[in-house]
């Protein structure tokens, strides 16, 4: 279908059949349509429609500005269809527009006394005079100033006509008041009120919710300021004042916090929620709470997180509401959340992966509570030190080195201790747990001396670890002789052979001798030195890597036993028996 852009416009037919077919271009087409009798009829026909699609589609046309050149009698015969109908949300939705359709300006007026001969400047609101446009060749001409429909005297009247509606049901029917008044409330945005001057132009919202504030005077066309006062001073007055405190209003407050696309509605509900049902806060549900938490506005989150600390049957929630709490993304209530859930949930009714996942996020406050509660947890099964290997994800900075320490103290213990369980620890993404990992790498622990693991440091990607490793290397290459000599271990030969790897020193060559030597010398060692011989290999240039392979050669002829220990180690190299074929 051929559409028309927002100043081309388009045949009424494609309206029409944009109409007919709920086509999602007809508001576009439509705006386009400056045809003021064809938009009286297609007004009469789009007022009866029973259509759902047609009913949003008015809605969506008032969320844009009532701007378009010969749209009067759209607007005014699908809002006086609207009052006799009775359709609550539709008058609240023309409210909130015919609220938009007047923005004065601020200018500044000089003033000069001739008798004292003293002047002054002062800076006073005013509304831009009406511009009288052709009619073309219409009896009635048409009213169009700064982008906006209908002359501002009409503007006003709309706007207090749709006012006055929401007044009369305030006295009719005041059951339905507070709630069809919130759903309109909700509708403004903050643009509308985006400067002081235009705080003041929302006629009907002024009148709402601050009509009886002592910062403001209300005349019969204009809001203004009150001699001495500054919006500063603005408090929640509404109109109906009894029926906001009525006790079933809360939870429409609440939801209006919620809901409200404008900062000032939502401050404005949360005037009236502290001051009149503070004690309904206290009661409401964990999933209102949650709402209020997770919403966009900081205000709102900190609103939210004040009330968690007086709650009612917070003792009763369960632990997955807990955890979806835990999920905000205010950290200021997320403080408050954890302090909360230290002083309120024992912590044994967490199971050990939720203990540790909490350790593992991102937020500080929860990674600490997380790892408070892990210390008070015992480590007695496999699977439980299994779980614990998970803590190397973990991701708050401020917490990483302890979560490190803390899981170590357990993988690395003497009698658990693997170079599986603990090497992920200094490979984690998090520098703090690599910076924990190396601080529980002392002479006391279990992988100190153990060439698997320094064999798998040797090809880490960090940078921090690198540097750690070549200087502790150095230290031992240089202490181990002696080290050798008393324990009768083969210390030197590895860490010669680690060392010379990554600075790429002339000792290669004869160190890989030397291991191979050691191997076929002391098989019950070649399940801890074969490891190292394959990452020399894997890090040497070619001649260096055949030298290598020519010492396993010899390794294997001396201890054919080794041949399977190799075969896992190096699994791309394999041996053929002599004479024999690939």
């Amino acid at each position: 279908m051929v559409t028309g852009s927002h100043n081309t416009p388009v045949s009424t037919m494609l309206v029409d059949e944009s109409f007919a077919n709920q086509d999602d271009q007809f508001i576009e087409q439509l705006r386009t349509v400056s045809n003021s009798k064809y938009l009286a009829g297609l007004a009469d026909r789009w007022k009866k429609d029973p259509r759902p699609w047609a009913q949003d589609q008015i809605f969506q046309y008032l969320t844009m500005p009532l701007d378009r050149p010969g749209h009067h009698p759209l607007v005014k015969r699908l809002f006086k269809h609207a009052e006799e109908n009775r359709n609550h949300e539709l008058v609240g939705a023309f409210l909130v527009s015919f609220d938009r359709l007047i923005r004065r300006q601020r200018r500044t007026r000089y003033h000069y006394d001739w008798q004292t001969r003293q002047s002054w400047q002062e800076e006073e609101l005013f509304s831009p005079r009406d511009q009288i446009l052709p009619a073309k060749g219409k009896a009635v001409p048409q009213f169009r100033r700064e982008g906006q429909l209908f002359s501002y005297r009409t503007r006003g009247y709309l706007r207090r006509r749709a006012a006055r509606y929401f007044r009369r049901m305030g006295f009719l029917q005041p059951a339905d008041y507070v709630s069809t008044v919130a759903a309109a409330l909700s509708r403004y945005q903050d643009q509308d009120v985006a400067r002081g001057e235009n705080i003041l132009d929302n006629w009907s919202l002024m009148h709402i919710a601050f009509r009886y504030s002592p910062a403001l005077e209300f005349t019969r066309t204009r809001v203004k300021l009150a001699d001495g006062r500054s919006l500063g001073e603005l408090v929640a007055a509404p109109q109906f004042e009894e029926l906001w405190k009525q006790p079933e209003s809360a939870a429409v407050l609440l939801r209006l916090v919620v809901q409200a696309q404008s900062r000032l509605v939502r401050v404005w509900a949360m005037q009236l929620l502290k001051r009149d049902h503070a004690h309904t806060l206290h009661s409401i549900t964990a999933a209102q709470l949650l709402e209020l938490l997770d919403h966009a506005d900081e205000e709102v989150q900190q609103f939210g997180a004040g009330l968690l600390e007086m709650l009612a049957g917070v003792d009763s929630w369960t632990i997955a509401t807990w955890l979806k709490l835990l999920e905000t993304r205010s950290m200021t209530a997320l403080a408050t959340i954890c302090q909360t859930m230290s002083q309120r949930v024992n912590p044994q009714r967490l199971s050990l992966e939720q203990c540790i996942g909490l350790a593992c996020a991102r937020a500080t406050p929860v990674a600490r509570l997380g790892l408070s509660w892990l210390t008070e947890r015992s480590i007695k099964t496999i699977e439980d030190q299994r779980l614990l290997g998970r803590l190397a994800t973990a991701q708050c900075d401020a917490v990483g080195a302890d979560v490190s320490r803390y899981a170590l103290a357990f993988l690395g213990s003497p009698e658990d201790y693997r170079a599986d369980s603990v090497s992920p620890f200094f490979d984690s993404l998090n520098a703090q747990v690599r910076r924990g990992a190396w601080g529980w790498l002392t002479p006391q622990s279990a992988g100190y001396d153990d060439p698997e693991l320094w064999s798998r440091l040797l090809e880490t990607p960090y940078d921090d670890i690198r540097i750690r490793l070549v200087e502790n290397l150095t230290l031992r290459a240089n202490q181990a002789a002696p080290r050798a000599l008393q324990r009768q271990d083969l210390s030197t030969v590895w860490t010669t052979v680690l060392l010379g790897v990554h600075r790429g020193g002339r000792a290669k060559l004869s160190a890989l001798r030397q291991i191979s030597q050691a191997i076929s010398e002391r098989p019950e060692r070649a399940e801890l030195l074969i490891p190292v011989l394959a990452v020399a290999i894997r890090s040497v240039r070619p001649p260096e890597a055949r030298a290598g392979l020519s010492a396993i050669l010899s390794a294997v002829a001396a201890r054919p036993e080794l041949e399977e220990l190799l075969g896992r180690a190096i699994p791309e190299l394999r041996l053929m028996p002599a004479g024999g074929t690939r």
